[in-house]
């Protein structure tokens, strides 16, 4: 229905969006941020689209919250020049002040312009933040990548886990997702000091590491770019990785100095994901919703966790601690780690629930203790990194880990393949996966630590130096 004062606002974000999205883009001397990896990605679907009217049409963006995604369409928006029309808008803010939804939104930038969306003949690129606060979003979409070929759409979400659950079959096929993923360690050097990265690094260790066919074969190919690696670590502060691990995976922290700052920074992240995604999305009461705050603080101190003996602790039932762990592993604050085995053996063991990113991790543990707070929980933080890059880089691979006693940290499957992966600072021994491959047959086993480049042709295994695993 016709909205003048919803048009009203419309025509403000037409007129305004350039100046307000310039303060995303540019620090207070003009100086363009450096642009995310990502943004290439997303410029180029752009481009396609612009110069042939390619595929994908509508492009969802999720990811967990300060990772950059309202930035990036800052940045996208800005670089759209020439005969196209564009509008950037946050549908948070509209519909929260209009009590709209999309097709609401849409009808009135018709009557605005003086023409539908069938009519347009020119490229019309829209820019959505935060799509999910309308329930309908994803029927959105599809209607109108079927009304017009000339309209492209650009859209950020919450998590790919809660936003996929949404969307069926026939909308799937409409819909391209690129997840905006934490911030790796080259990238960051990258961001924070302009420190090229290694051309082609990242895929060539990948390769290596996760699709050799035996350990050998990864530590050969690793021995070749040795050299490579040795070099891009020699001007780097040893310092650096303990500031990464501790803020760096998010962007808008590269920004700031002070330590306390950036902690409550992710803290408001933690309390928005909680009151705003997390009661979008699951019924819970207030008190509940008061509670997961607690029950993150509790696990960031272990690793396992029992429902029961945590239940007991929060004075709240299985099934509600159960659900809490659920929407927080849908929502992207943790992932979940299952034990290895068929179900009904998973079921009677405690699942690992790792943070998404390590720095999620350090803002709770900051408040417990300050001396030695990076040495005395560097072995779980280390756990939280090197999921968030394997949720990061392997797609279609499932991870658990092995339960027993003395098991390996990680299990990594897919199809018939698994990769045994035990991960540590400092030296490390092969008892971890030698127990673990006793199970599980490995196609070979991996250590990532501070360890030398090292192989075991008895064991099948390769040691795998943090500083090469990092750059991935």
């Amino acid at each position: 229905m016709k909205n003048k004062e919803l048009q009203k606002y419309i025509q403000i974000q037409i007129s305004q969006s350039k100046k307000r999205l310039e303060s995303l883009s540019f620090n207070s001397e003009g100086k363009s941020f450096f642009r995310r990896n990502i943004f290439y990605n997303l410029n180029d679907l752009l481009n396609d689209f612009l110069k042939k009217r390619g595929e994908p049409r509508i492009v969802v963006m999720p990811g967990l919250r300060g990772m950059g995604k309202t930035t990036l369409l800052a940045q996208l928006y800005l670089s759209l020049e020439g005969d196209v029309d564009k509008l950037y808008l946050s549908v948070e803010e509209a519909i929260k002040r209009f009590d709209v939804d999309l097709w609401d939104i849409i009808e009135n930038y018709e009557e605005l312009m003086g023409r539908h969306i069938e009519q347009i003949d020119k490229p019309l690129i829209f820019f959505l933040d935060e799509i999910h606060y309308d329930k309908k979003w994803a029927f959105f979409l599809k209607s109108m990548y079927d009304r017009s070929r000339n309209v492209m759409i650009f859209c950020t979400g919450s998590s790919a886990l809660l936003l996929k659950e949404q969307i069926n079959a026939d909308i799937a096929r409409r819909v391209y997702f690129l997840d905006i993923n934490p911030v790796h360690f080259s990238e960051y050097m990258l961001l924070k000091y302009g420190k090229t990265p290694i051309k082609n690094i990242n895929e060539d260790l990948k390769n290596i590491i996760f699709f050799s066919k035996n350990a050998k074969e990864v530590f050969d190919e690793l021995k070749k770019i040795e050299s490579k690696i040795k070099k891009y670590w020699l001007d780097i502060d040893k310092f650096e990785f303990e500031k990464y691990v501790k803020f760096g995976t998010f962007p808008f922290t590269l920004r700031i100095e002070n330590d306390s700052i950036a902690i409550n920074f992710i803290s408001q992240i933690i309390s928005k994901v909680i009151y705003a995604d997390i009661s979008q999305f699951y019924n819970f009461e207030v008190e509940t919703l008061n509670r997961i705050d607690r029950v993150l603080y509790l696990i960031s101190d272990t690793l396992g966790v029992s429902i029961l003996k945590l239940s007991e602790a929060l004075e709240i039932k299985p099934d509600t601690l159960r659900l809490i762990l659920k929407s927080l592993e849908t929502s992207g604050i943790v992932s979940r780690v299952s034990p290895f085995g068929a179900h009904f053996k998973q079921v009677k063991k405690p699942s690992k629930y790792l943070f998404s990113t390590p720095s999620l991790r350090f803002s709770y543990l900051s408040s417990k203790e300050s001396i030695g707070l990076f040495e005395n929980y560097k072995g779980s933080l280390l756990e939280d990194m090197i999921c968030m890059y394997l949720n990061s880089i392997l797609k279609n691979f499932s991870l658990s880990y092995d339960s027993r006693e003395g098991g390996a940290d990680f299990i990594i499957s897919n199809l018939n393949r698994k990769i045994i992966l035990e991960a540590s600072f400092g030296e490390k021994s092969y008892r971890q996966i030698v127990e673990t491959s006793k199970r599980v047959k490995p196609s070979y086993n991996l250590i990532i630590s501070s360890n030398d480049l090292e192989y075991s042709e008895e064991l099948n295994a390769v040691k795998v130096p943090l500083k090469y695993f990092l750059l991935m």
